[in-house]
Order: C-alpha cells, then sequence, then structure tokens
C-alpha cells in the first residue's frame, strides 16, 4: 500500500477544507461576505435575498398586521379616506386591501414580501404605524458622500457635507463643500423633493420629510428606526448606485463665493457594512428566527406560548448587529442625555438653550431628568438668561408624562385636550381585566365622568372617512404614578420667563410625545415656534406625528400575559419572524375654539396644520456647528424677529 508523507496528507486536508469552504461558499452568499467588514450592493442583497419566501410565515405576518389595524390602530379608517388638508400630504391607504394585494403576490424572496409589509405601513405617512422586519435591519448600508442642504446667496442648494471614505476609500475629502448639481441625471433639489414626498412616512409636512433624508452633522442624535434618507439605510437600497454631478470650488476660494471649477459626474455605490456572521444559517438563528414559530406545528391559542425574554429584548431595541455609526451594538448602553442647559456666549449671552434630545426616559433615569431640568433652569435664572430657545429639533418623542413635567414645569398647568380610544370588544376585554387585576397602563387613564373601565365601554360613535367608528369617552393620562416616583418634581415655580421669552426650535423632526409638548406650548400658551431647515418658499410644520400615543406589539404582548389574555381569541399573534410593529392607538384633538369636543376628524391634531411662525435656514457657517446656530437662532430672537402669527 502506498502510503503518503505526513505532511502531504496534512496539506491535502487543508487543500480539501479549503475548497469545501469555497464550495459552500458559493452557495452560501452569506458565508461568503462573512468576516468581511463591508460588502458590496449584490453581495448584501444576495445574502438578504437568501432565504425563500414562507407562505405560512407571510400568512401569519399579514393576518397579525391585519387584526392590530382593524382591531387597534386609531387612524385605520381615516387613513383609507383622509381629509384634504391644505399642508398636508395625505395619501389614500386601505391597509387590510393592501395586505390583501401583498399576498396575492409571488415574491421570489422572504426579504421582498417583508419590505412590502413595511412599505405599506409607510405610506399612511404616521410614524407611529411602522413594521420593522429585524431579520432585515442588521445590515448599514451608506452612500459614501453625505448631503445636507444650506441656503447659499439666497439659494437652496444641495451640498456634499462629508465624505465616508472609511467604507469606499474613493470618496475624496476635497468633495466636501462642493455643490451637487444633479442625481442621476435628474435637478438634484427636484429629486430630493421628490423622494422625500414618495419614500419617507415620517410626517405629512414635505418639509419634515426633506430634512428627515438630508442630514447633517449637528442633529445625527435623533432617530435610527432604518432611515430613509439619502445616504443611510438598515434596509436594501432600491438601486446599486447613484450619479452625482459636482461643481467644486476653485482652488483658493470658499463655497459661497461660487466660483467653481468645471462640473463632473461620479458614480458611487451603496456600501453594506456587514454584522457578525458566519453563514447563512447562523444568520437566520441570530437575527430572524423566532421562538414563536415552527414550521412542524400548527400555531394555535391552546400551545401558543409567548417567549418573554424574546419580547423584551426587541421591546427594548436590543435587536441591532451594529449601531447607527456602524459599531457593534452594546447591549444595554446608556441612552442619555436626555436634556442639555447651554448658556451662550458674548452678545448672545442672555440667551439659554434648551436641547430637549427625547422624552423616551426609562423609569431609571426620570429622577435624573427631574433634578437636571430643575437645576439647569435655576442655573439660568442665577446667570439673567432671560430669553430660552427650547430646542426640540430630531426628538422622536417618548414618556408622555415627562412632556407633561416640562409644561408644567414653565407655566405650573396646562389645560387636557381631548383625547380618546378607538373601541373594539376584544380591548374592552383588555381594559377591564385590566381594571380587575390593577395592572398595566391600561389603569392609568381617567374620565372626568366615568368610573373604572366605564370610560371604554360607555362608547360614541364618529365618522371617520366613509366610516362611523365607535370610540371611548374623552380621556386623559393619569401621571401621579410618574409624579411620586420622582422627588422634586412640583417644587420649581417658573416666575421668570413669560410665554414671549421663550421660543420653540425645530426642524419638524418633533414626534409623538415631543409633538404634543410643541403644539400645547404654542397652542395653549402662545408659545411662537421656529421651523428650521426645508424647502424654501412654502410654510413648515414645527410638529410631526402628533397623533397622540403608541403602543408596540412587544410590549402589547407582554401585558396580555400579565393580563392572562393571551389565549384571547381575538388576540393578535406574535409574528413568526424577529419582527415589531408600532401604532397609534390613541388619538389627540386640538381645543375646540367653541370649547365643545364634537370628535371631528377635522380637528385630530395629526390632521391638523402646526405651521411654524418663523422660519430658519443651515448654512455653511451653521450646519456643521450647532452652537453656531443656537448664536444665529438668538438674534431673531432678541431681535424680536419671530412673533407669535394668528392662526388661520
Amino acid at each position: 500500500m502506498l502510503s503518503l508523507p505526513r505532511t502531504l496528507g496534512s496539506l491535502t486536508l487543508v487543500s480539501l477544507s479549503l475548497l469545501t469552504y469555497v464550495q459552500a461558499a458559493k452557495q452560501d452568499p452569506c458565508q461568503a461576505i462573512a468576516g468581511n467588514r463591508t460588502a458590496n450592493f449584490k453581495d448584501a442583497m444576495a445574502c438578504l435575498d437568501y432565504f425563500p419566501f414562507d407562505k405560512d410565515i407571510a400568512q401569519q405576518t399579514v393576518d397579525t398586521v391585519r387584526k392590530v389595524t382593524n382591531e387597534l390602530y386609531v387612524f385605520n379608517e381615516i387613513a383609507a379616506s383622509p381629509p384634504a388638508v391644505e399642508g398636508l400630504s395625505t395619501p389614500a391607504v386601505n391597509i387590510s386591501y393592501g395586505l390583501d394585494l401583498i399576498m396575492k403576490e409571488d415574491w421570489k424572496s422572504d426579504r421582498e414580501f417583508q419590505e412590502a409589509v413595511a412599505l405599506l405601513l409607510d405610506k399612511v405617512q404616521d410614524a407611529h404605524l411602522s413594521y420593522s422586519p429585524y431579520c432585515y435591519r442588521q445590515f448599514i448600508f451608506w452612500q459614501p458622500i453625505q448631503l445636507n442642504s444650506i441656503i447659499r446667496n439666497k439659494r437652496l442648494v444641495t451640498n456634499v457635507a462629508y465624505v465616508k471614505n472609511d467604507v469606499w476609500p474613493e470618496a475624496k475629502e476635497e468633495w466636501v463643500g462642493c455643490e451637487v448639481t444633479h442625481i442621476d441625471g435628474a435637478d438634484a433639489i427636484d429629486m430630493i423633493v421628490n423622494y422625500a414626498v414618495n419614500n419617507n412616512g415620517e410626517s405629512k409636512d414635505v418639509n419634515t420629510c426633506f430634512n428627515n433624508i438630508m442630514n447633517t452633522k449637528s442633529y445625527f442624535h435623533g432617530w435610527d428606526d432604518g432611515a430613509d434618507d439619502l445616504g443611510y439605510h438598515r434596509f436594501l437600497p432600491a438601486q446599486e448606485m447613484h450619479k452625482y454631478t459636482l461643481q467644486c470650488p476653485k482652488s483658493g476660494t470658499l463655497p459661497v463665493q461660487e466660483i467653481y471649477d468645471e462640473p463632473f459626474t461620479v458614480e458611487v455605490p451603496w456600501v453594506a457594512q456587514v454584522p457578525n456572521i458566519v453563514n447563512a444559517d447562523d444568520y437566520w438563528k441570530t437575527y430572524c428566527q423566532s421562538s414563536h414559530y415552527s414550521k412542524n406545528t400548527t400555531m394555535t391559542k391552546r400551545n401558543l406560548h409567548y417567549d418573554l425574554d424574546e419580547l423584551h429584548t426587541i421591546n427594548e431595541g436590543e435587536v441591532f448587529a451594529l449601531s447607527s455609526g456602524g459599531q457593534n451594538a452594546v447591549s444595554g448602553s446608556g441612552k442619555g442625555p436626555y436634556v442639555e442647559f447651554i448658556q451662550l456666549e458674548n452678545d448672545t449671552k442672555n440667551v439659554g438653550v434648551i436641547d430637549v434630545q427625547s422624552f423616551s426616559i426609562p423609569s431609571s433615569d426620570r429622577q435624573d431628568f427631574v433634578d437636571t431640568f430643575i437645576e439647569g433652569l435655576e442655573k439660568f435664572e442665577k446667570n439673567g438668561v432671560d430669553k430660552i430657545i427650547l430646542d426640540l429639533s430630531s426628538n422622536g418623542g417618548g414618556d408622555a408624562c415627562a412632556g407633561e413635567f416640562l409644561i408644567r414645569t414653565f407655566f405650573n398647568s396646562t389645560p387636557d385636550y381631548p383625547s380618546d380610544i378607538k373601541y373594539s370588544p376584544f380591548l374592552e376585554r383588555v381594559v377591564k381585566t385590566a381594571y380587575e387585576k390593577g395592572a398595566t397602563k391600561w389603569v392609568d387613564y381617567k374620565s372626568s365622568k366615568y368610573s373604572g373601565s366605564e370610560w371604554l365601554t360607555k362608547t360614541t360613535e364618529y365618522d371617520r372617512g366613509k366610516d362611523k367608528v365607535k370610540f371611548s369617552q374623552s380621556v386623559s393620562l393619569d401621571c401621579a404614578a410618574w409624579d411620586e416616583s420622582v422627588t422634586n418634581a412640583n417644587t420649581y415655580k417658573n416666575t421668570k420667563w413669560k410665554s414671549s421669552d421663550v421660543l420653540i426650535l425645530s426642524d419638524g423632526r418633533c414626534g409623538s410625545t415631543c409633538a404634543i409638548v410643541a403644539s400645547r406650548l404654542r397652542i395653549s400658551h402662545k408659545v411662537p415656534a421656529m421651523g428650521l431647515g426645508g424647502i424654501r418658499g412654502n410654510r413648515m410644520q414645527f410638529a410631526s406625528f402628533p397623533g397622540g400615543e403608541s403602543d408596540r406589539l412587544s410590549g402589547f404582548l407582554m401585558d396580555l400575559e400579565i393580563l392572562g389574555l393571551t389565549d384571547d381569541p381575538d388576540a393578535p399573534s406574535p409574528f413568526p419572524e424577529r419582527a415589531d410593529m408600532g401604532w397609534t392607538f390613541r388619538e389627540v384633538y386640538k381645543p375646540s375654539s367653541e370649547g365643545k369636543f364634537a370628535g371631528k376628524e377635522t380637528d385630530l391634531l395629526e390632521y391638523s396644520v402646526s405651521n411654524a411662525d418663523c422660519r430658519i435656514y443651515f448654512t455653511d457657517e451653521n450646519a456643521d456647528d450647532i452652537k453656531k446656530l443656537w448664536t444665529d437662532v438668538a438674534k431673531v430672537v432678541l431681535s424680536n424677529q419671530c412673533p407669535l402669527l394668528e392662526d388661520e
């Protein structure tokens, strides 16, 4: 028998192993890019589209989305036939019909199906309403040219804000400051406006959508929701690359001088940052597979088991492999700061800025938030601050009671705005059980005329679109428990600053609780509001998706577990893949001029225009310098150039 030398045999085994690996990589596109920091568009798409469309998974997903929107989403009927409101983009979206169409398609991959569901809800343009398939949110896709929009010599231009040559070395630093005249052959501003209108569901205001897709370094502490902006996606982009036509300042000149070299066009690819994966099987098990689905088991209410650990992980947002900056995500990392107090300098030293970055404050941080806010105001008083800029830009909302605390601290009290909740027999069982057990958020709502759960069961009927819909009685949120969880919440009394001494600053991306806070300050307390950025030449809103209060399926299912209602026949099932869904369940109305609540859809904050009283834009000087921007705003405040306008 011929025996191989030991070394030759080892080399042969290594060669065979490498051959096996290479062959597997050819068959497994996720393995082909495993271990790489970045991947090109086609390789990333091949990995994401490797997982086949599954009719059972699709049906369970659609059933859950349909049940939530039909039973619990407060704007479901009005979304199908919205009122025409000047200044708002309100396309008609029949969600149930859209889901029917999705199920009739023969999708090529699971990703295509999942993204179709997400896009359908996105078209309603209510940022509370969303479907997030986390299986397909693990890559980060970058355009190495990052844009912003500025006013330069009285023109609104698209500008290269910075480049990401860390993901695409061909991106050149000298492109920073160049004007982008065309994108994919179209006028740059026209292309961006069109994209904002048709591809961004964060707001019904086109200016806010415009801001949402045009990043500046000043305001990247905001939303990371899968990002619809032009340079950063958590989902697969629609095309592989874009063509940018640039005109760059001649050497030795500044962009504002507009002395340019000859224009040139560059093709810029989308570059994917790759999460930590081994192969497709590992990717699926780590980021997609849910314990709430088994291919070999028919899921019924009898055998349904909620994996509370999985739901909690999803609810806490600990679902991304990469952070918004592209680093490995760290579980349980700090989420602050929530608010910062900055006193300006020199000629604007008597102006202070309160930068409220988020109201999403966990119970463990409430005391710190309260202490920081009160100490900040006391320091402003001591240091002679006469005017305050309340910067609510890029604040996605959060805890409604934290918002109530802010309003109360400034103005001692504020009237309740009427709000109600869509009625369904299923929700009646939920609310009644909550009162019986004294558990979950449903016991925190109160009505002046009714006790216990009667605020929901004593229904009233209003017109919504083409339908008549049952709603609860008008309710308000009881923040007594929030106040009791902190000390000193009611100790500070503002006697220094009047409404005219405060200015709301917002890029429109002040949403949810933030939007309600801004609206109440503007409507009830007559605090003027300044819009930031947007498209020049039309009025801008200072708040987005002020619809009311939202819930997420992960949290709702955990509440059902607490209430013992997991086997209710009308309860929505968990998603069969790692995913979550959000929706608005409580709608808020603006106060009626007659002081009489009528439940009119045209009085809903979600379908009302909240125009800013004045406007400021990003410039070459302030787009990347937040203190310079605040100083520019302060000069407007000190010269009284942003008076409160009468509502139209």
